[in-house]
């Protein structure tokens, strides 16, 4: 494209930025519908999460399983799932990081057109930007997208996670500032295209030819919002573990339910009943 159509650099990356987007763009609104219904059924989940919690603290394990299994079951009837919420985040990182290496191997070589190939005060996309302008722009902006939840990334449902998600725009900025214009142009028009896509989807007209669900406001804020991130990061791993056990149980039930219908019969005593073995005994002694 920047040969063929003696495009600028800049131009051409971008360019190609909103090609990719708009690949992926049907995975963002799959996530974003899933982002909105798992907010919907956020209070409940919530609830049997926190009666999981309870019933482990108090040593009853029977009612401990007994919940995570009541909230998987709802969660798959719900159609909701908190890992859909990452399919978007999943792709991008290929896609990012083809990106971040072939920009970067070019600036490195250089290819002797980045040189004058960027924009206003950035027109040589092989270095760093002087001014650090776009490195903040990028990270400004990528806190943005994660805030809105542009990328299907809705913070109110990933607990401990979201501290994470917010600090990382953060403390990626002292690495930004040494990364190309190159790369820095490329990143922060991405997070630009994404806003983008988090407003068209916020207008009523496209909501409404895209299916999107309705989100429902709660008036009360969710039980166990207070707590702190130690204490959240210890329920909620505590409480993945006994629900990925039990799902591992009824895997492996599932399995072997599946292997006793198709395969043949285990003997499980030690004469076949059907032949009545003490009957013909006894029949035979009359005789």
């Amino acid at each position: 494209m920047h040969i063929s159509l003696d495009i600028p650099w800049w131009t051409t990356i971008v360019i190609g930025t909103i090609c990719v987007r708009i690949i992926i763009f049907p995975l963002v609104v799959k996530a974003q519908k899933n982002m909105i219904k798992l907010s919907n059924h956020m209070p409940v989940i919530t609830q049997m999460q926190q009666r999981m919690t309870e019933a482990r603290q108090s040593g009853d394990q029977y009612e401990s399983a007994r919940a995570a299994t009541e909230l998987m079951q709802y969660m798959k009837k719900s159609d909701v799932s908190v890992l859909r919420n990452f399919i978007v985040p999943l792709v991008q990182a290929p896609v990012f990081l083809s990106f971040f290496l072939a920009l970067r191997g070019m600036a490195n070589a250089p290819v002797e057109s980045l040189k004058h190939g960027g924009f206003w005060w950035l027109q040589d996309l092989t270095i760093h930007d002087p001014y650090y302008i776009m490195p903040i722009v990028t990270s400004v902006t990528m806190y943005i997208t994660i805030e809105l939840g542009a990328d299907g990334t809705d913070l109110k449902t990933m607990g401990m996670l979201r501290y994470v998600l917010r600090a990382l725009p953060f403390v990626i900025l002292p690495f930004m500032i040494h990364f190309p214009g190159a790369i820095l142009t490329y990143w922060a028009s991405a997070n630009f295209i994404s806003l983008i896509q988090t407003g068209l989807l916020k207008v009523p007209y496209i909501r409404k030819a895209l299916d999107m669900p309705i989100r429902i406001k709660h008036a009360s804020p969710v039980a166990g919002s207070n707590r702190n991130f130690v204490e959240e990061f210890r329920e909620s791993w505590t409480n993945m573990k006994i629900s990925k056990q039990l799902a591992a149980r009824e895997r492996a039930d599932a399995i072997q339910f599946s292997a006793a219908g198709k395969g043949p019969i285990i003997k499980t005593f030690k004469y076949d009943p059907t032949k009545q073995k003490g009957q013909s005994t006894i029949l035979t002694k009359n005789r």
